[in-house]
């Protein structure tokens, strides 16, 4: 199965394990699945780090890192395409507003992947394919 990983889990599965339940860290680990990071959340994190918020393990050099990151994880960099950019135009009614939300949105369904993340408003919208179990 394909597995998208949110922000949030790509950072923790990177930097703090011991933040994602079991279930999930076997899912990552498991032969059986093909991790997928995208490059909306290597442009979320360099944003985020751009404008000063502070990211535990991200050094001077914020790409170069997190390459390495999905590197040891063993994942696979999820370009964005146009056709994902397109395909932004069926979250325009979601009251989610974050555009890296709505691009691994899109991303997932456009990849047939499962979407891993604790957020909640991500897996509360109907027919996103999610994962999460505490």
């Amino acid at each position: 199965m394909k597995l998208l990983l949110d922000t949030h889990v790509f950072l923790w599965a990177a930097s703090q394990p011991a933040l994602l339940p079991p279930s999930i860290r076997e899912a990552l680990v498991s032969d059986e699945n093909r991790l997928l990071v995208s490059a909306a959340s290597i442009w979320e994190i360099t944003v985020k780090v751009a404008a000063g918020r502070e990211i535990q393990w991200v050094d001077r050099t914020p790409p170069e890192v997190l390459d390495s990151f999905i590197d040891r994880l063993g994942a696979t960099r999820l370009d964005i395409t146009s056709t994902h950019a397109a395909g932004i135009w069926r979250f325009r009614d979601w009251a989610n507003k974050d555009p890296f939300d709505r691009m691994l949105a899109t991303q997932a369904l456009a990849e047939s992947a499962m979407l891993i993340t604790a957020d909640e408003q991500l897996r509360g919208y109907p027919g996103l394919p999610t994962l999460w179990r505490a």
